[in-house]
């Protein structure tokens, strides 16, 4: 017999987590896109993130978390940056404070980011790749076409949200 056994997080700790982090990067009136990864790079999407930049408007700023310091120094304006954070605690913050999660990895098995991400309230946006979909749980979480900017745009755009 098979049995299939998926990765799981803690829910004491990822859950809804009010905060300051808002007001503490200046985001209080955003719309707040979010990104986390263990190590960024062209394989989990940051080119994609950078292409999302230019098509948001001021109302909009991407927060990414995971960057290196090289990273961090070529942020364009609407890109807030953050290197590690400091506990899973200050994580699932975050994961709270933001509007909506994007994943946009190219390759990956079942991305436990997704899953904390919910457990905090936030909805995701996933590409079809990997079992990337199988960790959406939330009726509002959506899985797109590799590469789809433009969709997600679409997404982030056509949702109402209140900051």
């Amino acid at each position: 017999p098979v049995e299939v056994h998926y990765n799981t997080i803690d829910t004491n700790i990822f859950k809804p987590t009010p905060s300051d982090f808002r007001e503490r990067y200046g985001l209080q009136d955003k719309i707040i896109v979010l990104g986390v990864a263990n190590v960024w790079d062209e394989r989990k999407g940051l080119d994609d993130f950078y292409k999302l930049a230019q098509m948001l408007d001021e109302r909009y700023a991407i927060v990414l978390v995971g960057l290196s310091k090289e990273q961090m120094k070529a942020l364009p304006k609407n890109i807030c940056g953050i290197q590690r954070t400091n506990s899973p605690q200050e994580l699932a913050a975050i994961y709270t404070a933001a509007d909506v999660f994007f994943n946009p990895t190219y390759e990956d098995n079942y991305p436990t980011v997704s899953l904390e991400a919910q457990a905090c309230g936030t909805h995701v946006v996933c590409y079809d790749v990997g079992g990337c979909k199988e960790t959406l749980k939330r009726s509002d979480s959506k899985v797109i076409r590799v590469g789809d900017i433009d969709n997600m745009l679409r997404i982030i755009t056509d949702k109402e949200v209140d900051v």
